[in-house]
């Protein structure tokens, strides 16, 4: 949001799809000529950073938080895009996504490569170390999830031919992102030394280590041990007393909109910003406008949504829910009316609802920009880590006192009834997937939850089955239901790379 982007082209860029060399580039400086300083290792580490937001990312547009999604929550409006899982190895969309979390990876190897030449201070050298190592396995972490075995690289690009890599199995490739995270962990500083959650602190780390946790405890890992650190790291977080529930569900969003930080809440977030169209130094997203309610007039803030919800996804929240109204908008926008006219949907209008998480009618910059936004992504909040540390202690210890008291704060602050003692692990571990469902709508997490928990696949079966009983005129809200199949666990490794790096191997199914 309020960082000032300079972007440095690091290496030589040839790695991993990188686009093809010309025979004198002119496009980066050379390492050799470059790390002289601390302002210049800073300008690096804001390279790394600046992958978040990038193509494929967490814009709003196509990427990590709508195309791949989608499940039992939203759905899109095309028949022919990834959210109805119509897609090929041949695409751009998972290139896209490939060649920007390569691209990170070799600037923080570039960068850790050279973090020791300059003459800076210890305690500085450390903390950039730290962040650039825990955003190169952050990149990881989203690579594995998505494709599965990967290359695994920790080294600079040596040469134009330096392009040969076989995958890495899965786990080895979690060993490595964990044992990076616990590392920088201890090198980073605590978000009080920001008023921002712009970087990566101490207490990022640890929630996004319980998160790794929790995945290399589910599925295809299933190393149930894991549970017990998911346990650790987000006991920790909590513990440390740093961070706390923003009372009202909905500020949580509007603070993301309107350029406000709320550090006890947002733990981590990606920054955007914007003055408006003439803004020079944009840097900018597109959440509510794909992804948000329909209005043609820009200067109210456009918004030309591709997604609907799930009516299953509306009946999971009590009627006394906050969130509900919040995640999915209860109104439109009059076609063309200045200024714009809220028109409610009536009880039986659930299908033609939009996502109301990112509403660009907060949006406090005067000269909005038709097709981008300066809305900040929540990439951790402290709602998730109460969540985490319930489905871990849950998993550890059974139903116990403590668990519940996680899941009933997440629960009060909406507004809803807490929920009493369970009997049974399974009931409870029900209970908080619905949770994490109704707090996290819209963020990037159901389908990458169900497919850790392992029931993907029968999840969105079960989903087209339901829209076949609730609307069956409705094609495009079963449509992704009726296409998904084992191959969808992960996105295929992309065409171009298979021919560029003959050492790579397709995922099964594609």
């Amino acid at each position: 949001m309020k960082r000032n982007f300079v972007i440095l082209i690091l290496g030589l860029g040839a790695v991993f799809s990188c686009a093809p060399l010309d025979t004198e580039p002119s496009d980066f400086i050379a390492p050799e000529f470059y790390f002289n300083n601390e302002a210049e290792i800073n300008n690096a580490l804001t390279g790394i950073y600046d992958v978040l937001g990038g193509g494929g990312m967490y814009g709003g547009g196509d990427g990590l938080i709508t195309y791949w999604d989608a499940a039992d929550q939203m759905y899109h409006n095309s028949t022919d895009r990834p959210p109805q899982y119509v897609y090929s190895a041949a695409d751009s969309w998972p290139l896209s996504l490939w060649q920007n979390l390569y691209k990170g990876i070799e600037r923080a190897n570039v960068l850790l490569a050279n973090i020791d030449k300059p003459e800076i201070t210890i305690e500085r050298r450390n903390v950039i170390r730290g962040e650039a190592m825990f955003l190169r396995a952050y990149y990881y972490f989203v690579l594995v999830q998505n494709f599965g075995d990967i290359p695994l690289k920790t080294n600079p690009t040596a040469s134009v031919s330096d392009i040969y890599y076989e995958r890495t199995p899965a786990s080895d490739v979690y060993d490595f992102i964990y044992t990076e995270m616990e590392e920088a962990e201890t090198l980073v500083q605590p978000i009080t030394n920001n008023n921002h959650s712009g970087r990566v602190t101490q207490s990022a780390v640890r929630g996004v280590l319980a998160r790794i946790s929790l995945y290399m405890a589910g599925f295809p890992n299933n190393r149930t041990d894991k549970y017990n650190d998911a346990l650790n790291w987000s006991s920790k977080l909590i513990e440390s007393g740093l961070h706390d529930l923003n009372p009202d569900y909905s500020q949580i969003f509007i603070n993301l909109i309107q350029n406000k930080y709320d550090v006890k809440e947002n733990i981590w977030e990606v920054e955007y910003h914007t003055t408006g169209v003439t803004d020079p130094y944009n840097e900018t997203g597109g959440l509510g406008i794909n992804n948000g309610i329909a209005q043609n007039l820009q200067e109210y803030g456009f918004g030309g949504p591709q997604y609907r919800v799930h009516e299953k996804y509306y009946r999971l929240f009590e009627a006394d829910d906050a969130r509900r109204d919040w995640n999915i908008a209860p109104y439109t926008f009059v076609s063309n009316s200045n200024p714009p006219v809220k028109q409610y949907w009536s009880e039986a209008q659930i299908y033609n609802r939009f996502i109301g998480k990112y509403r660009r009618d907060y949006e406090l910059v005067p000269d909005k920009i038709k097709n981008n936004t300066g809305t900040n992504f929540p990439l951790l909040r402290y709602a998730d880590v109460l969540l985490m540390a319930a489905e871990a202690e849950n998993e550890v210890n059974g139903p116990t006192e403590k668990a519940i008291g996680y899941l009933n704060r997440v629960r009060e602050r909406a507004g809803v009834a807490p929920v009493t003692t369970f009997k049974e692990k399974d009931d409870f571990r029900k209970m908080i997937r619905d949770e994490r469902s109704r707090e996290l709508g819209f963020e990037g997490w159901r389908r990458l939850d169900l497919v850790r928990w392992g029931i993907f696949i029968p999840t969105m079966k079960a989903l087209a089955e339901y829209v076949r009983q609730t609307a069956p005129s409705n094609a495009n809200a079963a449509r992704a239901g009726e296409n998904v199949s084992e191959k969808h666990l992960y996105l295929p490794i992309p065409v171009r790379e298979l021919s560029l790096n003959h050492l790579l191997t397709q995922n099964p199914g594609w």
